[in-house]
């Protein structure tokens, strides 16, 4: 069907001016989110500043209808430009139709099951010295310990141990990334604000710093080639649809590209998991004592369970709509941008009942379904979920054989926006202190 009896126009909006719509998205995306749903039904439009009109979507069967379209028709390239700041206007990420599928392609035998495993190792180690670092007995925030943590995973991922010849590449990358944690990448127009250009200053001056730390390790590979298995000896050894060595700002954007994903979204996945057990107690003794008989069962249900309850993905990468497309009943045209929301996917009562519940009993006895998208859909689907899995187990294992996790506050922390994914607001505070694990019969 098509125009009026198909549903000419947009759906259903708020009737809130723009800022007030940017702002209760910003400040309470969840409730904001649930409530339109309630009103409007599974597809409502929201008007944001400085954005086209933005669709979201919580019908499985539009869900996949929106990741099956083609790219020529629903480009998600244009709906992630939020973050060409960080990764570059090369990156694979932001491509779409061949050129994504090709640096996609390149990459992901690095992020294969097996060559992920080969990182199990390396990952433990990291974890439990990160882990034995944390204050015992009183408040305080994991957020940025974790941030510190996973990117020392990505970059042991990324580079072996040629990272070391950097060794400042960790912390300008932090201070880097501390952009994402204000308004600077989604609000272009704050950059020229009193405090905006002083942020906007200090990140060109880090990216700066680190893409001349990337070029020398590129051009080190280079001279000295060794047989590795990480990413940065297939980049260099890549050659592109001409034949050519991969460009030094190609090479450049697909490495920044897996740094932000593959550190900001699982540090903050991390911090709702322990955000969700210090508040679950039950939960958590029961995962600990599994661990402490050598049972991972219950930690891969609490994993999957943490990314339904709380994905760091609200919605999956924005589809811009270049040409007329009929999606459920409507038409959508040019310059709308369709969100296939995720968060709402994941709480809808029909799927997951009582879906505010944590309950990862719910996946012991079954797989995830279609409705469950922490990684997003269709060709923009995560290539790193496979180590983040990794890493989420890895550090939640770790943890708790050796401390119990408590709240610092009497709820859950409500989210905060850090660019494209969402918080815990406050960092993630809790209380750690040192658990006691029983002597084994005969032992003193």
């Amino acid at each position: 069907m098509r125009g009026a009896e198909a549903g000419a126009g947009l759906p259903p909006s708020p009737p809130l001016p723009g800022a007030l719509q940017t702002g209760l998205l910003w400040r309470w995306p969840f409730s904001f989110l649930t409530a339109l749903r309630q009103r409007y039904g599974p597809r409502f439009t929201i008007h944001a500043l400085a954005r086209p009109p933005l669709v979201f979507l919580s019908d499985l069967a539009e869900a996949k209808e929106v990741f099956a379209a083609s790219p020529e028709v629903l480009r998600p390239g244009e709906g992630g430009a939020t973050i060409m700041p960080i990764v570059g206007e090369t990156s694979f990420m932001l491509a779409d139709g061949e050129t994504h599928w090709r640096g996609r392609a390149m990459l992901s035998p690095a992020f294969s099951q097996r060559a992920v495993q080969e990182h199990a190792v390396a990952v433990r180690e990291l974890a439990e010295r990160e882990v034995a670092t944390w204050p015992r007995n009183v408040p305080f925030a994991l957020h940025d310990r974790l941030r510190a943590l996973t990117l020392r995973v990505i970059l042991h991922t990324l580079f072996g141990d040629d990272v070391e010849r950097v060794p400042e590449l960790h912390g300008r990358l932090l201070s880097m990334l501390a952009m994402t944690a204000g308004v600077g990448l989604t609000l272009p127009a704050s950059r020229s604000l009193p405090g905006g250009r002083a942020s906007w200053r200090r990140f060109l001056a880090d990216r700066a710093a680190v893409d001349a730390m990337l070029r020398r390790l590129v051009e080190a590979r280079r001279e000295r080639p060794r047989e590795r298995s990480d990413v940065l000896a297939t980049l260099v050894a890549a050659r592109d649809a001409d034949d050519r060595l991969l460009s030094p700002g190609y090479v450049r954007d697909s490495l920044m590209s897996l740094i932000l994903a593959g550190h900001e979204t699982t540090a903050a996945e991390l911090c709702w998991a322990f955000q969700l057990l210090a508040h679950h107690p039950r939960v958590q003794d029961r995962l600990a004592a599994e661990l402490a008989a050598g049972d991972r069962t219950y930690l891969r249900a609490t994993v999957l369970e943490v990314l339904r309850h709380r994905p760091v993905f609200l919605f999956a990468i924005p589809r811009a709509v270049a040409a007329p497309i009929a999606i459920g009943g409507w038409t959508y045209e040019p310059p709308a941008q369709l969100l296939v929301c995720i968060y709402l996917l994941h709480h809808d009562p029909a799927v997951f009942p009582a879906p505010d519940e944590f309950r990862p009993e719910r996946f012991l006895d079954q797989r995830p379904g279609a409705s469950w998208l922490p990684w997003g859909g269709g060709r923009k689907r995560c290539p790193g979920r496979r180590l983040a899995l990794l890493e989420l187990e890895a550090v939640l294992a770790t943890a708790l054989r050796a401390v119990s996790v408590h709240p610092a506050a009497a709820s859950l922390e409500r989210p905060r926006w850090r660019s494209v994914i969402v918080t815990p607001h406050a960092g993630s505070r809790v209380v750690l202190r040192d658990r006691r694990i029983p002597s084994a019969p005969g032992r003193r």
